[in-house]
């Protein structure tokens, strides 16, 4: 009895381990927050390029729907012309 118990146990962890969400690695997070960097580093580009200024960067994140996956806030530094987050800095 025992030991069906042990068995019908590890069945239902192995299937409720199968079945739940991968949580990504800090390293994937970072890697999709430079991509979404790089993609809003580029509209912030092809806007300069068109009018010769930059806009307000919280209006490129929020037209394309970025966010950092970790939570952080894109930053854009117009001297540099540089896209960096709180989290993850910049690459």
């Amino acid at each position: 009895m025992k030991r069906i118990a042990a068995i019908l146990i590890l069945t239902i962890g192995l299937g409720v381990a199968a079945c739940a969400p991968a949580t990504p690695s800090a390293a994937d997070l970072r890697a999709q927050c430079f991509q979404n960097q790089a993609l809003i580093r580029a509209e912030m580009d092809v806007f300069h390029a068109d009018s010769g200024i930059y806009p307000p960067i919280a209006t490129v994140v929020q037209k394309m729907g970025l966010k950092c996956p970790s939570g952080g806030t894109y930053l854009f530094d117009e001297a540099s012309a540089t896209v960096s987050c709180s989290v993850h800095g910049h690459p």
